[in-house]
Protein backbone atom coordinates (compact mmCIF):
# COMPACT_ATOMS: atom_id res chain seq x y z
CA UNK A 1 0.00 0.00 0.00
CA UNK A 2 2.91 2.23 0.68
CA UNK A 3 4.55 1.63 -2.75
CA UNK A 4 0.82 2.67 -4.19
CA UNK A 5 0.82 5.41 -2.72
CA UNK A 6 4.50 6.74 -3.53
CA UNK A 7 3.40 5.70 -6.81
CA UNK A 8 0.31 8.16 -6.97
CA UNK A 9 2.02 11.08 -5.13
CA UNK A 10 4.81 10.91 -8.14
CA UNK A 11 2.19 10.97 -10.73
CA UNK A 12 0.14 13.94 -9.18
CA UNK A 13 2.48 16.23 -7.50
CA UNK A 14 4.75 16.62 -9.97
CA UNK A 15 1.98 18.13 -11.88
CA UNK A 16 1.81 20.54 -8.99
CA UNK A 17 5.21 21.60 -8.16
CA UNK A 18 5.37 22.54 -11.93
CA UNK A 19 2.23 24.65 -11.84
CA UNK A 20 3.84 25.89 -8.50
CA UNK A 21 7.16 27.13 -9.99
CA UNK A 22 4.98 29.09 -12.75
CA UNK A 23 3.45 30.90 -9.96
CA UNK A 24 6.78 31.46 -8.24
CA UNK A 25 8.16 32.90 -11.53
CA UNK A 26 5.12 34.97 -11.85
CA UNK A 27 5.48 36.37 -8.22
CA UNK A 28 9.54 37.17 -8.70
CA UNK A 29 8.73 39.38 -12.02
CA UNK A 30 10.79 36.69 -13.86
CA UNK A 31 7.83 35.88 -16.04
CA UNK A 32 4.67 38.50 -16.53
CA UNK A 33 1.28 38.48 -17.78
CA UNK A 34 2.80 39.48 -21.64
CA UNK A 35 4.94 35.93 -21.19
CA UNK A 36 2.25 33.80 -19.94
CA UNK A 37 -0.35 34.89 -22.96
CA UNK A 38 2.64 34.23 -25.76
CA UNK A 39 3.13 30.97 -24.21
CA UNK A 40 -0.44 30.06 -24.09
CA UNK A 41 -0.73 30.78 -27.38
CA UNK A 42 2.69 29.04 -28.22
CA UNK A 43 1.09 25.53 -26.54
CA UNK A 44 -2.37 26.01 -27.93
CA UNK A 45 -1.27 27.40 -31.87
CA UNK A 46 1.86 25.17 -32.35
CA UNK A 47 3.52 22.50 -29.59
CA UNK A 48 0.06 20.91 -28.76
CA UNK A 49 -1.54 20.55 -32.39
CA UNK A 50 2.19 18.98 -33.20
CA UNK A 51 1.94 16.76 -30.24
CA UNK A 52 -1.96 15.82 -31.04
CA UNK A 53 -0.71 15.44 -35.11
CA UNK A 54 2.11 13.10 -33.95
CA UNK A 55 0.28 10.71 -31.34
CA UNK A 56 -2.35 10.70 -33.97
CA UNK A 57 -0.68 9.92 -37.32
CA UNK A 58 1.46 6.95 -35.35
CA UNK A 59 -2.28 5.78 -34.35
CA UNK A 60 -3.66 2.58 -35.89
CA UNK A 61 -7.28 3.51 -35.70
CA UNK A 62 -8.59 0.29 -36.89
CA UNK A 63 -7.25 -1.49 -33.38
CA UNK A 64 -7.94 1.53 -31.15
CA UNK A 65 -11.26 3.45 -32.28
CA UNK A 66 -14.03 2.22 -30.52
CA UNK A 67 -17.35 3.26 -30.29
CA UNK A 68 -18.72 2.06 -27.39
CA UNK A 69 -15.99 4.01 -25.94
CA UNK A 70 -16.66 7.36 -27.47
CA UNK A 71 -20.34 6.91 -26.86
CA UNK A 72 -19.39 6.81 -23.00
CA UNK A 73 -17.56 9.60 -22.62
CA UNK A 74 -19.86 11.80 -24.97
CA UNK A 75 -22.85 10.64 -22.73
CA UNK A 76 -21.22 10.92 -19.83
CA UNK A 77 -20.25 14.29 -20.28
CA UNK A 78 -23.74 15.55 -21.68
CA UNK A 79 -25.08 13.45 -18.47
CA UNK A 80 -22.67 15.62 -16.20
CA UNK A 81 -24.20 18.41 -17.44
CA UNK A 82 -27.53 18.05 -15.90
CA UNK A 83 -26.24 16.63 -13.05
CA UNK A 84 -24.44 20.05 -12.62
CA UNK A 85 -27.52 21.69 -13.38
CA UNK A 86 -29.75 20.34 -10.76
CA UNK A 87 -26.90 21.24 -8.26
CA UNK A 88 -26.87 24.96 -9.44
CA UNK A 89 -31.04 24.88 -9.44
CA UNK A 90 -30.44 24.50 -5.39
CA UNK A 91 -26.93 26.21 -4.66
CA UNK A 92 -26.77 29.07 -7.19
CA UNK A 93 -29.09 31.74 -6.46
CA UNK A 94 -27.98 34.75 -8.83
CA UNK A 95 -29.39 33.12 -12.38
CA UNK A 96 -26.77 35.01 -14.46
CA UNK A 97 -23.95 32.39 -12.43
CA UNK A 98 -25.89 29.13 -13.65
CA UNK A 99 -24.03 28.49 -16.81
CA UNK A 100 -20.69 29.46 -15.48
CA UNK A 101 -20.95 27.05 -12.34
CA UNK A 102 -22.21 24.32 -15.07
CA UNK A 103 -19.40 25.14 -17.01
CA UNK A 104 -16.72 24.62 -14.32
CA UNK A 105 -18.48 21.52 -13.21
CA UNK A 106 -17.83 19.51 -16.39
CA UNK A 107 -15.41 21.00 -18.15
CA UNK A 108 -11.93 20.02 -17.85
CA UNK A 109 -8.46 20.41 -18.22
CA UNK A 110 -7.90 17.09 -20.30
CA UNK A 111 -5.53 19.06 -22.69
CA UNK A 112 -3.01 19.61 -20.30
CA UNK A 113 -3.09 18.28 -17.20
CA UNK A 114 -5.00 15.36 -18.27
CA UNK A 115 -2.30 14.49 -20.89
CA UNK A 116 0.60 15.55 -18.17
CA UNK A 117 -1.39 12.95 -15.50
CA UNK A 118 -1.65 10.19 -18.27
CA UNK A 119 1.57 10.03 -18.88
CA UNK A 120 2.97 10.14 -15.81
CA UNK A 121 0.82 6.88 -14.93
CA UNK A 122 1.07 4.68 -17.87
CA UNK A 123 4.03 6.31 -19.66
CA UNK A 124 2.16 7.69 -22.46
CA UNK A 125 -0.87 9.19 -23.56
CA UNK A 126 -1.77 6.09 -25.24
CA UNK A 127 -3.75 5.40 -28.41
CA UNK A 128 -7.78 6.72 -27.33
CA UNK A 129 -6.74 10.03 -25.87
CA UNK A 130 -6.17 11.96 -28.81
CA UNK A 131 -9.81 10.37 -30.46
CA UNK A 132 -11.25 11.18 -27.52
CA UNK A 133 -10.30 14.83 -27.46
CA UNK A 134 -11.94 14.90 -31.30
CA UNK A 135 -15.37 14.43 -30.18
CA UNK A 136 -14.87 15.71 -26.25
CA UNK A 137 -13.02 19.15 -27.09
CA UNK A 138 -15.95 20.43 -30.14
CA UNK A 139 -18.80 18.89 -27.08
CA UNK A 140 -17.82 21.07 -24.62
CA UNK A 141 -18.02 24.30 -27.04
CA UNK A 142 -21.52 23.41 -28.32
CA UNK A 143 -22.50 22.83 -24.35
CA UNK A 144 -21.50 26.21 -23.50
CA UNK A 145 -22.90 27.82 -25.73
CA UNK A 146 -26.65 25.95 -25.12
CA UNK A 147 -26.05 26.36 -21.49
CA UNK A 148 -25.15 30.41 -21.90
CA UNK A 149 -27.96 30.75 -24.29
CA UNK A 150 -30.57 28.72 -21.79
CA UNK A 151 -29.85 30.46 -18.71
CA UNK A 152 -29.07 34.38 -19.81
CA UNK A 153 -26.70 36.72 -19.11
CA UNK A 154 -26.99 40.48 -18.32
CA UNK A 155 -25.43 41.40 -21.44
CA UNK A 156 -26.32 39.93 -24.98
CA UNK A 157 -23.85 37.61 -26.58
CA UNK A 158 -22.98 37.58 -29.96
CA UNK A 159 -21.75 34.19 -29.84
CA UNK A 160 -24.04 31.03 -31.63
CA UNK A 161 -23.54 27.52 -32.32
CA UNK A 162 -23.38 28.62 -35.99
CA UNK A 163 -20.24 31.03 -34.95
CA UNK A 164 -18.86 28.33 -32.16
CA UNK A 165 -19.15 25.97 -35.28
CA UNK A 166 -17.00 28.08 -37.66
CA UNK A 167 -14.42 28.42 -34.74
CA UNK A 168 -14.43 24.21 -34.00
CA UNK A 169 -13.87 24.19 -37.86
CA UNK A 170 -10.66 26.47 -37.82
CA UNK A 171 -9.39 25.14 -34.07
CA UNK A 172 -5.91 24.08 -34.70
CA UNK A 173 -5.88 21.56 -32.36
CA UNK A 174 -8.98 19.56 -34.73
CA UNK A 175 -7.10 20.70 -37.58
CA UNK A 176 -4.31 18.74 -36.30
CA UNK A 177 -6.28 15.62 -35.60
CA UNK A 178 -7.63 15.36 -38.91
CA UNK A 179 -4.38 15.78 -41.33
CA UNK A 180 -3.57 13.07 -38.43
CA UNK A 181 -5.96 10.89 -38.69
CA UNK A 182 -5.40 11.03 -42.70
CA UNK A 183 -1.39 10.06 -42.02
CA UNK A 184 -2.62 7.51 -40.06
CA UNK A 185 -5.34 6.13 -42.75
CA UNK A 186 -2.67 5.85 -45.68
CA UNK A 187 -0.20 5.03 -43.83
CA UNK A 188 1.94 8.00 -44.55
CA UNK A 189 5.18 9.26 -43.01
CA UNK A 190 7.00 12.09 -42.18
CA UNK A 191 10.93 12.85 -43.46
CA UNK A 192 13.18 11.98 -40.34
CA UNK A 193 14.11 15.78 -39.96
CA UNK A 194 10.65 16.89 -39.78
CA UNK A 195 9.56 13.94 -37.48
CA UNK A 196 12.87 15.00 -34.80
CA UNK A 197 11.61 18.55 -35.00
CA UNK A 198 7.95 18.08 -34.13
CA UNK A 199 9.66 15.73 -31.57
CA UNK A 200 11.18 18.77 -29.87
CA UNK A 201 7.81 20.51 -29.47
CA UNK A 202 5.58 17.73 -28.34
CA UNK A 203 8.10 17.69 -25.21
CA UNK A 204 7.80 21.14 -24.77
CA UNK A 205 3.75 21.35 -24.34
CA UNK A 206 3.88 19.58 -20.77
CA UNK A 207 6.12 22.01 -18.90
CA UNK A 208 5.08 25.37 -20.86
CA UNK A 209 1.68 24.70 -20.37
CA UNK A 210 1.56 24.08 -16.53
CA UNK A 211 4.02 26.72 -15.71
CA UNK A 212 1.59 29.33 -17.51
CA UNK A 213 -1.37 27.73 -15.31
CA UNK A 214 0.60 28.28 -12.82
CA UNK A 215 1.65 31.47 -13.50
CA UNK A 216 -1.97 32.26 -13.82
CA UNK A 217 -2.88 31.54 -10.31
CA UNK A 218 -5.04 34.81 -8.41
CA UNK A 219 -5.79 33.43 -4.88
CA UNK A 220 -8.60 36.74 -4.35
CA UNK A 221 -10.45 34.88 -7.53
CA UNK A 222 -11.02 32.16 -5.07
CA UNK A 223 -12.05 34.05 -2.14
CA UNK A 224 -14.32 36.03 -4.58
CA UNK A 225 -16.88 33.57 -4.96
CA UNK A 226 -15.44 31.04 -2.39
CA UNK A 227 -18.92 28.79 -1.63
CA UNK A 228 -19.78 28.20 -5.19
CA UNK A 229 -16.70 27.85 -5.87
CA UNK A 230 -15.98 24.92 -3.65
CA UNK A 231 -19.41 22.87 -4.64
CA UNK A 232 -18.65 22.85 -8.46
CA UNK A 233 -15.19 21.91 -6.94
CA UNK A 234 -16.66 19.02 -5.44
CA UNK A 235 -18.59 18.25 -8.36
CA UNK A 236 -15.74 18.44 -11.17
CA UNK A 237 -13.31 16.57 -8.65
CA UNK A 238 -15.00 13.75 -6.80
CA UNK A 239 -18.96 13.42 -7.31
CA UNK A 240 -18.71 13.26 -11.44
CA UNK A 241 -15.52 11.63 -11.77
CA UNK A 242 -17.22 8.90 -8.63
CA UNK A 243 -20.20 8.65 -10.92
CA UNK A 244 -18.45 8.24 -14.55
CA UNK A 245 -15.55 5.79 -13.02
CA UNK A 246 -17.96 3.53 -11.30
CA UNK A 247 -20.46 2.94 -14.30
CA UNK A 248 -17.42 2.51 -16.43
CA UNK A 249 -16.29 -0.28 -14.38
CA UNK A 250 -19.87 -1.62 -14.89
CA UNK A 251 -19.21 -1.59 -18.67
CA UNK A 252 -16.23 -3.91 -18.28
CA UNK A 253 -13.67 -0.77 -19.21
CA UNK A 254 -10.35 -1.40 -17.91
CA UNK A 255 -6.64 -0.16 -17.27
CA UNK A 256 -6.24 2.50 -19.77
CA UNK A 257 -9.57 3.28 -20.63
CA UNK A 258 -10.70 3.46 -17.28
CA UNK A 259 -7.82 6.47 -16.28
CA UNK A 260 -8.71 7.98 -19.65
CA UNK A 261 -12.56 7.75 -18.14
CA UNK A 262 -11.13 9.26 -14.76
CA UNK A 263 -8.95 11.82 -16.17
CA UNK A 264 -11.73 13.12 -18.64
CA UNK A 265 -13.89 13.68 -15.43
CA UNK A 266 -12.10 14.33 -12.85
CA UNK A 267 -9.02 16.70 -13.83
CA UNK A 268 -9.66 20.39 -12.82
CA UNK A 269 -11.94 22.83 -15.09
CA UNK A 270 -10.03 23.81 -17.87
CA UNK A 271 -8.81 27.77 -18.22
CA UNK A 272 -11.03 27.45 -21.72
CA UNK A 273 -14.40 27.94 -19.78
CA UNK A 274 -12.71 31.32 -18.62
CA UNK A 275 -12.59 32.45 -22.16
CA UNK A 276 -15.79 31.00 -22.97
CA UNK A 277 -17.38 32.67 -20.42
CA UNK A 278 -16.17 36.17 -21.51
CA UNK A 279 -17.20 35.10 -25.05
CA UNK A 280 -20.71 34.48 -23.84
CA UNK A 281 -20.89 36.71 -21.48
CA UNK A 282 -21.07 35.35 -18.97
CA UNK A 283 -20.12 35.63 -14.87
CA UNK A 284 -16.09 35.68 -15.76
CA UNK A 285 -14.94 36.10 -11.83
CA UNK A 286 -16.86 33.11 -10.76
CA UNK A 287 -15.28 30.83 -14.02
CA UNK A 288 -11.95 32.29 -12.96
CA UNK A 289 -12.70 31.27 -9.22
CA UNK A 290 -14.17 27.52 -9.77
CA UNK A 291 -10.37 27.25 -12.33
CA UNK A 292 -8.37 28.20 -9.50
CA UNK A 293 -9.91 25.97 -6.81
CA UNK A 294 -10.03 23.27 -8.59
CA UNK A 295 -6.65 23.51 -9.82
CA UNK A 296 -5.57 23.58 -6.37
CA UNK A 297 -7.58 20.98 -5.00
CA UNK A 298 -6.95 18.52 -7.89
CA UNK A 299 -3.59 17.77 -7.08
CA UNK A 300 -5.25 15.94 -3.45
CA UNK A 301 -8.01 14.46 -5.58
CA UNK A 302 -6.13 12.82 -8.77
CA UNK A 303 -3.39 11.83 -6.22
CA UNK A 304 -5.98 9.45 -4.41
CA UNK A 305 -7.63 8.70 -7.30
CA UNK A 306 -4.59 7.07 -8.47
CA UNK A 307 -4.03 5.78 -5.13
CA UNK A 308 -7.23 3.88 -4.99
CA UNK A 309 -6.58 2.87 -8.68
CA UNK A 310 -3.22 1.17 -8.11
CA UNK A 311 -4.91 0.09 -4.36
CA UNK A 312 -7.73 -2.01 -5.93
CA UNK A 313 -5.35 -2.95 -9.19
CA UNK A 314 -7.45 -1.64 -11.51
CA UNK A 315 -4.73 -0.24 -13.61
Amino acid sequence: MYDNFIFSLGSALPIFLVMFMGYILKRRNIVDESFVRQANTMVFNLALPIKLFSDVSKTSFAESFDWGFILFVVIGTVISVFIAAVFARFSVKNPTQKAAFIQGSFRGNFLYVGYSLMENVMGSVGTKAPIAIAFIVPLYNILAVMLFSYYGTEEKSEASLKSVGMKILKNPLIIAIIIGFVFSSFNLSMPMVVERTFSYFSVLVTPLALLTIGASFKFQKIRESFGISLIASMLKLVILPLIAVYFAVQFGFQAEELLLIYIIFGVPTAAASYIMTIALKGDHDLASGIIMLTTLLSNVTMTLFIFGFKTLEMI
